[in-house]
């Protein structure tokens, strides 16, 4: 079960469409999960991101400095669902 989903951003339109391919991979998959949003260099830094897009699931980088597809998106979740 996730708990915790972080997308970090750069604001980047890269950044944009990788974060609405998450939101629909969400969405397929059945999960209501909230999707955190950080926008902010200071917290980049501090959470160990260096590239973006980033994606974090619970505490652990997904993915980082990749586009990342729906399909891509369905992949690194599936683990997490019951």
């Amino acid at each position: 079960m996730i708990n915790k989903i972080e997308f970090f951003t750069a604001g980047c339109p890269r950044s944009q469409i990788s974060e609405k391919n998450l939101k629909k991979a969400l969405e397929k998959l059945g999960l209501e999960i909230e999707v955190e949003s950080i926008d902010d260099p200071k917290v980049h830094e501090t959470r160990g991101v260096a590239a973006f897009p980033a994606l974090m699931v619970d505490g652990e980088i997904k993915s980082q400095g990749d586009f990342i597809t729906v399909d891509d998106c369905e992949e690194m979740l599936s683990p997490y669902i019951d």
